[in-house]
């Protein structure tokens, strides 16, 4: 875990206040040519590459709005808590929970945005401090719980154009990575 300091909470917010930025530029982009093909497409090769692509590709504005607020959230305790392993962990939590959401995923949608990543963080943040049993990150874990209690409910099956199975696999890969990346800190 990262030393927590005013200026290193500053820095996080910077990171993930630009990476955010950059998701608007690309939802700009979007308007002019279409984006979204390049989603996770259940089961099919095509879809492979949206794996990769889909976190950072959003619909609409009102997407990239609710996506961009949780993200400055979540995003920002975790690169304080996570600064050297962060991209590592980001980087399993694409990869895992968009081949999950490849696999499991609705075929009659295309699946994009960010909230699978939003999910995996969720998931890492809640359970590393049952993983790492130190005393900080456990207050870390039970902070968030309380914030972001009720998002739990994402994770399970609704109607409608809403990727829960993104959410479902996002949520559980960051659990993985939790429990992967806690034996590196015993």
């Amino acid at each position: 875990m990262a030393v927590i300091s005013r200026n290193n909470i500053w820095n996080s917010f910077k990171i993930v206040l630009f990476i955010v930025a950059i998701l608007w530029g690309i939802l700009l982009v979007g308007y002019v040519y279409p984006l979204e093909n390049f989603g996770i497409r259940p089961r099919t090769v095509s879809g492979l590459p949206g794996i990769l692509f889909a976190p950072f590709i959003h619909i609409d504005m009102n997407h990239l709005i609710a996506n961009s607020i949780s993200l400055l959230i979540l995003g920002s305790i975790f690169l304080t808590m996570e600064r050297k392993l962060s991209f590592l962990i980001v980087l399993q939590i694409i990869i895992l929970g968009g081949f999950g959401t490849w696999l499991i995923g609705r075929s009659v949608y295309t699946h994009i945005g960010a909230s699978g990543v939003i999910y995996g963080i969720l998931g890492y943040l809640l359970t590393t401090g049952i993983f790492t049993r130190n005393i900080k990150t456990i207050i870390v874990s039970i902070l968030i719980l309380l914030i972001y209690r009720g998002a739990i409910w994402g994770i399970f099956p609704t109607e409608g154009f809403v990727s829960w199975e993104s959410h479902l696999c996002g949520f559980l890969s960051g659990i993985i990575s939790a429990k992967r990346y806690s034996k590196r800190k015993i």
